[in-house]
């Protein structure tokens, strides 16, 4: 048995569906409809008496009015009664199709469009903006954690904070048309043009090939014919923050080695004054425990570890005042095709003030590529020890080469400006070298099987009960230079 909505038409409703359908539906004949009902329901609670020029079914398909009960407002359910009566009406119910007739309505799609893509920029908005605080709220040790600051204050203090940021950019736009603010674009078409041909995937072949139609580049004003122009801009004309590559050959066994790198300095002043960071440097070092009686420590960040704390201890000995900027060096090399046997040598940095959060972000560029190792076997030499020997002399004398510009910076310090334009007193030190076990022994000039860091057997190795002492920087110099 069914019922039909006397305002839509629409049929094959159970009372319970009909009453739903009445107190959901947008038709504004089947809410004036429900309206009313509910006002003669509240007239008459004794008995709901509806409009009698409505025709209800008749008695052999249909229901009596003491059958008919009108859903609340707003619940979308009938009553406990109606509930507890019979619960296959309640599975009807739940059942029901929701479609009803379209009401013909004039509505502003643009403005609910622009209603919608606001509503999701805020909510994108927020979810930054609560990923920047949790970020910083560990960066300040507010995670539930006791924070120990450290006892000298002049740690990390700026020098001064009159510096403006963006140096690079604002340098470079000295030169050049103050009043063009797309340079080096032509104009803004020229920019947008560019910008989405870098971001949307397109290949270089589509590009020239849809810029060679005629009248396209003349009518659109575009400064560049085809895809190399174009990328002489990006490369030539554009700020990259990132210092070019220089090739320098390194003379081993009398024998000449290409090195590509980049200034070492240069590339730490690129991170440490990257804008995109500025909020995510710590400059000074912080012990954070797990209790009030500060017994358990805590270690997530660089500046909540042991070699932080002490160092910046020794470096006010020599110099108060001092903001450490710790060097983190991986490498690993890496076979970049299947065939032939090509590889790759990279050497990355990144300072240990930027928060680990940002650097597991490859999306964030927290990482640049300082060198490019020679990658040669030394075939031609044939003593297998001989050739051991040379290639551990060939590492250690290009990373001697690239890092060399560190020894001066570290002890006497540079003045650099981070982001956010604060000038500070700062010390370049290399703090750590991340890379896997054959490199590391290639950076500490041990056997394969032994530790790098301490002298345990290699039997042993693993065992929390043998005894161990930890190498002496000193003596792995004097092996690697003798």
């Amino acid at each position: 048995m069914s019922a039909s909505c006397p305002a839509c038409g629409q049929d094959n409703l159970t009372v319970t569906g009909l009453s739903h359908h009445l107190s959901k539906s947008r038709n504004p004949d089947c809410r004036a409809l429900y309206n009313h009902s509910r006002s003669q329901i509240h007239a008459n609670t004794s008995e709901p008496q509806l409009d009698d020029e409505l025709e209800w079914p008749d008695d052999d398909g249909g229901y009596d009015m003491e059958e008919f009960e009108w859903a609340h407002e707003g619940s979308g359910h009938g009553s406990d009664a109606d509930e507890g009566a019979d619960d296959g009406w309640d599975d009807e119910a739940n059942n029901e199709p929701e479609w009803e007739p379209p009401v013909d309505q004039q509505h502003d799609h643009g403005d609910m469009d622009a209603m919608d893509d606001l509503a999701a920029d805020e909510a994108t908005g927020q979810e930054q903006r609560h990923g920047h605080q949790e970020i910083q709220e560990c960066a300040q040790g507010q995670h539930g954690c006791v924070t120990a600051p450290y006892p000298d204050l002049r740690a990390g203090q700026p020098i001064s904070n009159n510096h403006t940021a963006n140096v690079a950019y604002g340098a470079h736009l000295s030169n050049a048309d103050q009043e063009n603010t797309y340079h080096p674009f032509a104009s803004k078409m020229d920019w947008e043009v560019a910008r989405w041909a870098k971001l949307r995937g397109l290949s270089s072949t589509a590009l020239s090939d849809l810029l060679a139609i005629e009248g396209v580049s003349e009518h659109l004003s575009l400064s560049f014919k085809n895809a190399n122009e174009l990328n002489a801009i990006v490369d030539h004309e554009l700020p990259t923050g990132r210092p070019k590559f220089k090739r320098e050959q390194i003379i081993v066994a009398g024998e000449a080695f290409d090195v590509y790198y980049r200034d070492v300095i240069e590339c730490v002043k690129s991170l440490y004054s990257d804008p995109d960071f500025a909020r995510y440097l710590a400059f000074v070092p912080e012990h954070h425990y797990a209790d009030e009686d500060e017994t358990v420590c805590l270690f997530h960040d660089m500046h909540t570890g042991k070699w932080w704390w002490d160092t910046q201890k020794k470096l006010d000995q020599h110099s108060p005042g001092g903001t450490i900027i710790p060097i983190i060096i991986s490498s690993n090399k890496t076979q970049v095709t299947l065939f032939r046997n090509k590889s790759a040598y990279p050497v990355y940095l990144t300072i240990g003030n930027i928060l680990k959060k940002i650097q597991c972000k490859p999306s964030r560029g927290a990482h640049i590529l300082l060198a490019y190792l020679p990658c040669t076997r030394l075939d031609h030499i044939s003593n297998k020890a001989s050739r051991r020997q040379t290639l551990a002399n060939l590492y250690h004398a290009c990373m001697s080469r690239v890092l060399a510009p560190l020894k001066s910076v570290g002890l006497d310090g540079i003045t650099m400006a981070s982001g956010d334009g604060t000038l500070r007193r700062c010390h370049l030190l290399f703090a750590s070298f991340v890379s896997d076990y054959p490199e590391q022994l290639l950076a500490t000039g041990i056997k394969f099987g032994e530790c790098p860091k301490c002298d345990i057997e290699a039997d042993e190795t693993g065992s929390n009960t043998a005894p161990y002492h930890l190498r002496r920087l000193c003596e792995v110099l004097d092996a690697l230079f003798n």
